[in-house]
């Protein structure tokens, strides 16, 4: 398991990368006051988060590093939104359509898991016999990849042996609160500085 030292310097070594990214993508409306907000999340999405997850399925975190690491998320999408680090980030994220950061690394582990017994190789090998001993004792070893299938779970043989998609988590279960977010975020005047729109969406979500 990686110690709580290496993480938050592999952390912020992401966290400077994604940031580097986010400065860059300025010109093209990725800081506030820039483009719409749905513009800002394909742009986050489809550069700022892979990075940020980076070769993260390959290490096993605890619950505490995993939380570090989406605080570090939504400090970039705040950051994007010209938005406070006092507003809470469920609503927002659910907004957005952004997925959380520990639900992309568990289905880059599912994937990482089924390639490995693809391609014959000493990684192949070593997971061949953590599978064994798995079924055969019923344990798996702490830390590694077999045991964070199991812990998710998922049956470890057949997500070896058969190839299933793993579909992205949804985030599209709105509620009151979050349709109100959406209206305000999707609105054109929401881009303008001390607009009444970007006003209120600090106060729905710090009102949680």
């Amino acid at each position: 398991m990686c110690t709580l030292g290496l993480f938050c310097r592999i952390i912020s070594m992401e966290y400077d990368n994604a940031t580097a990214l986010t400065t860059e993508l300025g010109r093209a409306g990725m800081l506030y006051p820039g483009d719409t907000p749905d513009v800002q999340a394909y742009l986050y999405k489809c550069t700022c988060q892979p990075t940020l997850t980076y070769g993260l399925e390959c290490m096993s975190s605890t619950a505490i590093q995993m939380r570090r690491l989406e605080s570090v998320q939504c400090r970039l999408i705040k950051q994007s939104l010209g938005l406070s680090k006092l507003s809470h980030n469920t609503a927002l994220l659910k907004a957005l359509n952004i997925e959380k950061i520990e639900d992309i690394i568990n289905r880059n582990v599912l994937s990482l898991y089924n390639r490995i017994f693809k391609v014959e190789s000493p990684a192949r090998r070593l997971m061949q016999h953590l599978l064994s001993c798995s079924i055969f004792c019923g344990e798996t070893v702490p830390g590694t990849l077999l045991d964070r299938v199991v812990s998710m779970g998922e049956s470890p043989t057949k997500r070896a042996y058969y190839s299933q998609h793993v579909p992205k988590t949804s985030v599209t279960n709105n509620d009151g609160l979050v349709d109100s977010i959406i209206h305000l975020l999707f609105t054109d005047n929401f881009a303008k500085p001390y607009s009444h729109e970007h006003l209120l969406v600090p106060l729905l979500t710090t009102a949680l």
